[in-house]
């Protein structure tokens, strides 16, 4: 018998990885930006895949455990996050391996019923957040937080803001880094600033890889909802519960009712659920009986009704929209 690790790339390979994924009860998940997989002759015995820098997917034969073939999966797929210089990766693995991987160097962030994630030890969730939170000159009193994508700013986002500002001392707003939106990060970044700059209390800072990412809740960006969805919310809000709300000491947590986007909505009752009376939802601002959202906005920049966009956008936003290089996100 001969053995060997190759991508697997093939229609064949990747259903060979689907078999073996189910048969150790996990399924597999089209964001993967590789899967690799060990061989005896024909037979598929081990697999595992990367998105991005998550590490994911890794199963193995009943009839090969035991032969430390987990390890070596491990081994490659960090190795191949060396060579492409990433230096910061997290690990999804379930409860039952997770005493497996405590073996590695790996730091556990969360789990629940369903999933564990680990992270490597280089610069942990822990000292991320605590770097931040030094930088920031917060006023006694209540602090309150807001995660926003932003894509892009717009009154509705004006609008909870302010409303969250007027109600506590300090203003917490995680824009969302995961860079799978219209508008880029460094974008939605400067506008947002521009937008709050009349409010002294307002703190505008990255999400980090900890908060709407593909490590914590990879399906998002999808608008999915199905049982995965429903997993990683509880994942994500419970990261933010317990690592956010105790470091940067966030009494409460800002959020729009969403009586559009299911998934949202979804999100919006499972942080009900975990944050409980910590959690405020403000009505959404409407014109004209409209809900003013971000997907309203794109689609009036794609069509070029610039008029329209002036009752859904801050001036920031609309200067942008109209500039040469917002233009050019939507023109060709």
């Amino acid at each position: 018998m001969s053995r060997k690790l190759i991508d697997c790339i093939l229609e064949k390979e990747i259903n060979d990885v689907k078999l073996l994924l189910s048969k150790n009860g996990l399924s597999y998940e089209d964001k993967v930006t590789s899967t690799i997989g060990i061989y005896e002759d024909d037979h598929l015995i081990a697999t595992g895949s990367l998105y991005e820098n998550v590490i994911k997917m890794i199963a193995v034969d009943q009839d090969s455990k035991g032969e430390n073939l987990t390890a070596t999966i491990l081994d490659k797929l960090i190795s191949m996050l060396n060579y492409k210089g990433v230096q910061k990766y997290f690990l999804f693995t379930t409860p039952a391996s997770k005493k497996f991987f405590m073996n590695f160097n790996f730091s556990l962030i969360h789990e629940n019923e369903k999933i564990v994630l680990f992270e490597n030890n280089i610069n942990t969730i822990e000292e991320q957040l605590n770097q931040m939170k030094d930088q920031l000159t917060l006023v006694r009193g209540t602090t309150a937080a807001i995660v926003m994508n932003c894509n892009p700013v717009t009154f509705g986002h004006q609008y909870l803001i302010e409303t969250c500002a007027s109600q506590n001392d300090n203003v917490i707003i995680f824009l969302v880094e995961e860079n799978k939106s219209v508008f880029s990060f460094e974008t939605r970044f400067k506008l947002l600033k521009k937008v709050t700059k009349h409010m002294t209390n307002v703190h505008v800072l990255p999400s980090t890889q900890y908060i709407i990412s593909n490590a914590t809740f990879p399906t998002y960006f999808l608008k999915e909802l199905n049982e995965a969805s429903l997993i990683y919310m509880d994942l994500d809000i419970s990261i933010f519960s317990k690592y956010f709300m105790r470091i940067f000491g966030i009494d409460l947590r800002y959020v729009g009712n969403e009586p559009i986007d299911q998934t949202t909505d979804a999100y919006n009752q499972a942080m009900k659920q975990i944050l409980k009376d910590k959690l405020i939802i403000v009505e959404r601002l409407q014109k004209d009986f409209v809900t003013i959202s971000a997907s309203i906005v794109r689609k009036l920049a794609k069509q070029n009704k610039f008029d329209e966009l002036k009752n859904f956008v801050p001036k920031p936003t609309y200067q942008y929209l109209k500039s040469k290089k917002g233009r050019a996100l939507f023109h060709d």
